[in-house]
């Protein structure tokens, strides 16, 4: 009497072997993708100079503290297409011809816009963004001189009004 043995079925047709293989193939590869990305990409948020950057914080406080002594304040009005913009200053002492105007999104450096303002009256400046502005939900403004002497600033977000109002204005008593 002969017995009848099965013949093994060949290793890459076994499915548990595939079962177990396909953990550590899938974490090889999605640690591949992982790898490739982090050298890809640039991590714009990590500085190597940190103590120099905190000194210039401070600098950029006295800039702040400068505007506000100064009595600096500004109204900046987009034009409908985005690309012009009109500023209405005032201020305890006079202002220079040119100041500057930047928009700083606060995620991505690409998206930051500036332009340089020029005076066109007394207390009022015009001026063209150097590149289109991209459609976002918040922005930082900045309004500057020259010199970097001083700076007022504020937070905008566009659908609010094309407005955005910079500064600490005074109240003062009506009489």
């Amino acid at each position: 009497m002969q017995q009848n043995t099965p013949t093994p079925r060949p290793w890459f047709k076994e499915p548990w072997l595939w079962f177990l293989i396909s953990f550590p193939l899938a974490a090889v590869i999605v640690g591949s993708c992982y790898i490739v990305t982090a050298i890809k990409s640039d991590d714009g948020l990590v500085t190597d100079d940190y103590y120099n950057k905190g000194k210039a914080i401070n600098m950029e406080l006295r800039r702040d503290t400068a505007a506000a002594e100064m009595g600096i304040t500004a109204q900046v009005m987009l034009s409908s297409d985005g690309r012009d913009v009109t500023v209405n200053t005032t201020s305890n002492k006079t202002l220079p011809a040119t100041l500057k105007l930047k928009l700083i999104h606060p995620a991505q450096d690409d998206y930051d816009v500036s332009a340089e303002l020029h005076q066109t009256a007394p207390n009022q400046y015009t001026g063209s963004f150097n590149k289109e502005l991209v459609k976002a939900n918040h922005w930082y403004v900045q309004l500057e001189d020259q010199n970097n002497q001083w700076r007022v600033q504020a937070e905008w977000k566009p659908e609010q009004g094309p407005v955005a109002m910079l500064g600490k204005p005074k109240l003062e008593v009506a009489q």
